[in-house]
């Protein structure tokens, strides 16, 4: 499920908050569907979607972390990206094969529970599927996924 719609407005906030480093602007993603979204997701597990380390360590946080941490969700940081390669950089080909460098770097006993996959933005679905894909095979009780925005093509 995406909250947004990927159009000029939502880009350029995105950009001043993960581009330009604004972590004051991480509540406001979630500010208006926040109780809903509080109920919805009511005793799940957060996975966040892998960001690179190079580009958290440079903007001093993980922008998906932050953005959904106003849930007040349990956050498991448990995937990774081994490769900095950025997605926008990327050609739709290119895209298909992220599953290839993201992996799991902790296993945790996720049976029985309901995890939340999110996201920020849903471009090709290649990353959410790879993370949904690993994040099954810890067999959750229930697996959903969640992004900030999605990409409506042309």
């Amino acid at each position: 499920m995406a909250i947004y719609p990927y159009h000029e407005g939502f880009q350029s906030l995105l950009f001043q908050f993960k581009g330009c480093f604004d972590i004051e602007l991480a509540p406001i993603f979630l500010e208006f569907p926040l109780p809903w979204l509080k109920l919805l997701y009511h005793g799940y597990y957060l996975i966040p979607a892998p960001s690179s380390a190079s580009h958290n360590q440079t903007r001093g946080f993980n922008h998906v972390v932050e953005a959904f941490r106003t849930l007040g969700l349990p956050i498991l940081e448990i995937l990774e990206k081994t490769s900095d390669r950025k997605q926008t950089d990327c050609s739709l080909e290119e895209r298909k094969t992220v599953g290839d460098i993201i992996r799991l770097t902790k296993k945790p006993n996720l049976k029985g529970k309901k995890v939340l996959f999110v996201d920020d933005v849903f471009t090709t679905g290649s990353t959410a599927k790879a993370c949904l894909k690993l994040i099954g095979s810890l067999h959750p009780k229930k697996l959903e996924g969640l992004v900030l925005s999605k990409v409506i093509p042309k």
